[in-house]
């Protein structure tokens, strides 16, 4: 039995739990905050979600914990045999990872409704030893959750309106997607889909404000968070089956573009900031301007893998996907512009080294 660690609303948690019910592994969900010393022994930091195997080892961070969990298994990886589409399924999965991250925490505690209920469920995950009143304890994760995840993190009332576009893109570009094939890459389920359904799932799909725009403007979004959640292991794929799409086509462009419109930007302008020593960046993304935006040690990791990823790949799929690619954004996979060195996980042991939080201490400043 796998032990995971994390809250039963948690983004990333959400995306573990649908793969590992997808593969048939036996896990329970645990609290953090009563296991909190041992996760930060084990682990080195207290995130949702953190994983202890059988075997006393621990996990973090879920992009390489399904790397590896999946290189562990038998029958169809989630991840596409065809090196490019590879490469362009990893790149989808940190856009939702670490760009919808922002939408998704501002629906959740920008408006009422939802706060409400977030801060309740989290009282009772997290607060249920403390003796102040109920209220109280939901008032104080409340205001911790949005001034630190929503305003300390570049939502205001000059961008307010771009976060929530940047939201209905993402429904609207999945709905395109899924009026084609029951997955977001074909017929069974790809590490896009686990990436995607960290943000649809426990967020969009469940807190009430975007589960309404959600149900209203993408209903097959909707129904496809309920397949993630119930999707059973696929056989191998008999002779001539083409279960995963094996070039990009128009809906799939959507998303790419997208992705670097939005999430590589980010990226190259975090980068640029860490290098200089900075504890905050502007960005300028589809000609909205976000000011003091927190700089993020995790995220320099996540374009450094995205560089080794792309560097692994032979010229003419490299060349190929520059086609695919547009700007801004995409150059900063490729070119010759220094990128700074996060100095996170050197000998490359994730999912089994030292966590680092996405914030230096967990949440932005």
């Amino acid at each position: 039995m796998i032990r995971v660690y994390g809250s039963r609303i948690s983004y990333y948690a959400g995306k573990l739990e649908a793969y590992l019910r997808y593969r048939g592994l036996g896990y329970e969900l645990l609290s953090m905050v009563d296991h909190a010393r041992e996760i930060r022994a084990g682990a080195g930091a207290v995130q949702s979600p953190v994983v202890k195997l059988p075997d006393g080892r621990w996990m973090s961070d879920s992009t390489p914990m399904l790397a590896w969990l999946d290189a562990e298994q038998s029958g169809p990886s989630i991840y596409p045999e065809d090196p490019g589409m590879r490469f362009l399924a990893l790149l989808l999965e940190d856009h939702a990872d670490e760009w919808l991250w922002r939408p998704a925490m501002h629906y959740r505690w920008s408006y009422r409704q939802d706060r409400d209920h977030a801060s309740g469920v989290l009282t009772d995950e997290l607060l249920s030893g403390s003796r102040l009143p109920r209220f109280l304890k939901r008032r104080a994760i409340a205001r911790r959750q949005r001034h630190g995840f929503v305003q300390l993190d570049g939502v205001d009332e000059t961008t307010r309106a771009h976060v929530e576009q940047t939201a209905m893109a993402a429904f609207d570009g999945l709905e395109a997607v899924l009026a084609e094939r029951p997955f977001l890459l074909g017929d069974r389920p790809t590490i896009v889909d686990f990436g995607f359904v960290g943000p649809m799932f426990r967020h969009f799909a469940q807190d009430p404000t975007p589960a309404e725009l959600m149900r209203q403007r993408a209903p097959r979004v909707y129904t496809w968070v309920a397949r993630m959640w119930e999707a059973p292991p696929v056989a191998t794929p008999g002779p001539g089956e083409a279960s995963i799409l094996g070039q990009v086509d128009a809906p799939l462009a959507a998303l790419l573009r997208e992705a670097c419109e939005t999430h590589l930007v980010q990226l190259r302008e975090n980068a640029r900031a860490w290098s200089r020593g900075e504890s905050h960046f502007e960005q300028e993304i589809q000609g909205w301007r976000y000011r003091r935006l927190p700089v993020s040690r995790y995220r320099v990791w996540c374009l450094e893998e995205l560089r080794r990823h792309w560097q692994a790949l032979d010229e003419a799929t490299q060349q190929e996907l520059q086609g695919q690619l547009p700007e801004p954004g995409a150059s900063v996979l490729f070119d010759a512009e220094p990128v700074a060195e996060s100095g996170y996980d050197p000998e490359r042991n994730a999912p089994f080294n030292r966590a680092i939080n996405v914030f230096e201490d967990g949440v932005p400043r």
